[in-house]
């Protein structure tokens, strides 16, 4: 069984027009990852789907759109608890139409590269989505270059349009949970781009290292999923620049306050806690968005 799993409804429109061509796919099953969806809720699509399949000794594999988004590190996180589960990432209408003639998903992978290759007279050198080190800017001043609150930390938006547009050297993930868990460092280290540093710290650590002064120099986009983590730093001395708000899911009990955007009762006393202390925060999906002050847009969802 194929799931193809997608931004949207690319995996599903991918499947409809190889159905135009093939007739119906019984062995093909799709996961759109829409706003306010988190990571929980794709994992939760793709255990759906794996304990709904007829055979349960079928092969299960999971074809994303791409690797470093949120489909894939869901996948990745899913595949923890189901070894026996492939992922493979570049899902197409070309590797899709190869896959639904039964042949086997490298070599299906193979082909569609070999097949994109022959229309290329001249082939294109490969770009690193990392910073070229000699044109990065040299910071002097604060070594965080941009804060972003995003429950889904690192992923498609953030490992190539965020990093790119802040010349970034160094994604720093703060979270007490995830620093325990093998699993979700894991699934951060392989979405990463190549050439940028990692380092995955609980909030007293985070504290710590920035204070002392270990990161300067450096351009550096620090990620939490939620504001509680930011408010710490700031009780240890952490100076924060203006916090963008980019991305909370929806969870029980939440509001929505903008399209990707879903807040607790929690959360909003936190964020008016934090501008009441000077703290600025707004909300820019994408470096190309506009910024949009936050608390007017939390404060007036509330009333």
């Amino acid at each position: 069984m194929y799931i193809l799993a997608s931004h949207g409804d690319y995996a599903k429109q991918t499947l409809k027009s190889c159905e135009m061509i093939t007739g119906e796919l019984t062995n093909f099953a799709t996961v759109s990852f829409k706003d306010p969806m988190g990571i929980d809720d794709v994992v939760k699509c793709y255990e759906d789907i794996y304990q709904g399949r007829q055979d349960s000794a079928e092969e299960v594999v999971i074809i994303a759109d791409i690797p470093n988004g949120t489909p894939a590190n869901a996948a990745n996180t899913f595949i923890a608890e189901h070894p026996d589960v492939k992922l493979y990432s570049g899902l197409s209408l070309m590797l899709t139409l190869s896959l639904a003639t039964e042949t086997p998903a490298e070599e299906a992978i193979s082909q569609t590269i070999e097949l994109m290759a022959s229309n290329i007279k001249k082939k294109p050198k490969k770009q690193s989505a990392a910073p070229n080190k000699e044109t990065a800017p040299v910071n002097t001043g604060n070594p965080l270059v941009n804060v972003r609150i995003d429950s889904r930390l690192i992923h498609g938006q953030v490992a190539t349009m965020w990093t790119r547009s802040l010349n970034t050297t160094r994604i720093m993930v703060v979270d007490d949970q995830i620093v325990t868990s093998k699993v979700q460092k894991a699934t951060l280290k392989t979405a990463v781009p190549a050439g940028i540093h990692l380092s995955i710290l609980t909030a007293k650590g985070a504290a710590e290292r920035i204070n002392s002064g270990q990161y300067n120099g450096q351009r550096v986009l620090l990620l939490v999923k939620k504001p509680q983590i930011l408010a710490q730093l700031v009780s240890a001395g952490v100076k924060l620049p203006a916090v963008n708000v980019g991305n909370m899911s929806m969870s029980q009990g939440a509001r929505q306050v903008a399209k990707s955007v879903a807040v607790t009762d929690e959360d909003t006393a936190t964020f008016n806690q934090m501008a009441e202390k000077g703290i600025e925060f707004y909300h820019q999906m994408v470096p190309n968005d506009k910024q949009e002050p936050f608390i007017s847009m939390l404060n007036k969802k509330e009333n």
